[in-house]
């Protein structure tokens, strides 16, 4: 028998070991496994592996039981997993590698073109070998490293989030209750925070885990439908994918999702009332967490008030949270010390002082609002703040008027080049079902709730907004276009 030790990461395995564990939906099939034909395959990996301690493995796939596996088999080994996002370019990948030292990758076959030259390179494939020796865990110390996840780079060269075996499971340990015995699906990617958490949580809950190697909105419902999927995680811009599928939703039983947390971006009154339509049973939360401070530190109140539905819930008990830099101590820069927290910024001294004090406040750099009964609610980022003529603009604030019109699905406030004001805010906004809009009524709702600086001086309408690698609205893309557009309008 195997060793257990519920302080390494890649020891999640919960369930009854007959019961299913998780459900891999690649490849236009469905396979199943349970938790002990998952833990044998774990096994399996860890001793084909060979791998040192503290030696770091890089990882590029897609969602897959073969790529869980194999994080889970390189941390029970002791090696630290680095999951690369496959949307990243080669070059950026290349520096990936390089900033962190990997001599090894496991990769899937259909993305091996996107690595450079490494010493080693293996496919993402389950183990068909037999345990055929006893095997044990590898036992962490305190803060011994467990992954590292880079940040999406939007902004610049993408930076790597250390993150130790005891930090990620003082998130799980918090949410696994929850969620114990739920059937979840998971489709955001397993590189990213939101996907790698969900599925570890339900696991160490006992629940089933329904894989899909990426989003596609018909294929999610579908499979909400046949496996009787009770929790969903996801955000705003997927919601509304799955709104506009009106007659495939019109077919299918979708009674059985119970909760729906949505994080990334805050939802507005009109998306959570259209969801409510499609997923009557379920209770919709706003979630929120980084990379670098991790999630969980909001939700219900002690004293066993409501959550108000457009905010993020009541600080919890385990961890510490601040506003500073604000007018006032009701609103500000949110600042968090808990005990999911990251390390350090990999081979980044300078920047993780700038993140991290020495006392481990974390500085996320959302500006959040509290009211009257402790609730919070997030204002926007801080590094998305323009200034238009003198005064500052923050794309939240204006994206949470205009959401208050019901035939305003989703908005994107970005700021684009002005001669006079230096930087005027235009509008991306995606039109509720069943509605129409123009520009002007876009315009007037903001003019009608805010003062007149911050109003949109030009409104585009799209289908669906874009979205970074990792799941977040991509801001930088449509400064781009709104910049090209705004630009050929002036000619």
């Amino acid at each position: 028998m195997m060793k257990k030790n519920l302080e390494n990461l890649g020891d999640t395995l919960r369930g009854d070991k007959d019961n299913i564990a998780l459900i891999d939906l690649g490849n236009g099939s469905s396979t199943s496994y349970t938790y002990a034909e998952l833990d044998a395959c774990i096994s399996a990996s860890a001793q084909s592996m060979n791998i040192k301690e503290g030696t770091r493995v890089g990882m590029l796939g897609e969602n897959s039981s073969a790529f869980f596996v194999t994080f889970s088999a390189i941390l029970q080994s002791g090696g630290v997993a680095v999951p690369m996002n496959s949307k990243f370019p080669n070059e950026t990948i290349a520096y990936i590698i390089k900033d962190a030292e990997i001599e090894s990758v496991y990769v899937d076959p259909g993305l091996s073109g996107k690595l450079p030259d490494v010493p080693t390179r293996h496919e993402l494939k389950l183990s068909n070998r037999r345990i055929q020796k006893e095997y044990d865990i590898v036992t962490p110390t305190h803060g011994q490293d467990s992954m590292v996840l880079y940040t999406s780079g939007s902004t610049g060269t993408p930076k790597g989030v250390l993150l130790s075996h005891d930090s990620q499971w003082a998130m799980i340990n918090t949410l696994k209750d929850v969620m114990a015995g739920a059937t979840g699906i998971v489709a955001a990617p397993l590189y990213h925070m939101n996907g790698l958490l969900f599925l570890c949580t339900l696991l160490a809950g006992g629940g089933t885990v329904v894989l899909m190697p990426r989003f596609d909105a018909r294929l999610y419902l579908q499979a909400i439908h046949d496996h009787r999927v009770n929790v969903l995680t996801g955000v705003p811009t997927m919601l509304s994918l799955l709104l506009k599928e009106e007659a495939l939703l019109n077919e299918l039983d979708l009674s059985c999702v119970a909760a729906i947390s949505v994080g990334s971006a805050p939802l507005s009154e009109t998306l959570i009332e259209q969801v409510h339509n499609i997923f009557p049973n379920a209770t919709i939360t706003n979630g929120y967490g980084t990379t670098e401070a991790g999630a969980g530190m909001f939700g219900r109140h002690p004293e066993g008030i409501p959550v108000p539905s457009l905010s993020l819930g009541y600080a919890q008990s385990h961890v510490e949270v601040r506003l500073v830099s604000g007018t006032d101590s009701s609103e500000g820069v949110l600042e968090v010390r808990t005990p999911s927290a990251m390390s350090k910024y990999l081979n980044l001294p300078d920047k993780t002082a700038e993140k991290m004090n020495p006392e481990g406040w974390i500085n996320t750099g959302d500006i959040l609002r509290r009211d009257n009964n402790g609730f919070y609610y997030f204002v926007g980022r801080d590094d998305d703040m323009f200034n238009c003529g003198g005064e500052n603009i923050y794309p939240g604030a204006i994206e949470r008027i205009l959401e208050t019109d019901g035939r305003i699905a989703e908005c994107c406030v970005v700021p684009v080049p002005d001669e006079i004001k230096g930087q005027k805010p235009v509008a991306f906004v995606v039109i509720a079902v069943g509605h129409t809009l123009t520009e002007d009524i876009v315009k007037e709702i903001a003019l009608t709730n805010a003062p007149a600086y911050m109003h949109p001086r030009a409104v585009y309408f799209i289908e669906v907004m874009p979205l970074a690698g990792t799941n977040k609205i991509d801001r930088k893309r449509l400064v781009s276009l709104a910049t090209e557009r705004t630009a050929t309008d002036s000619h």
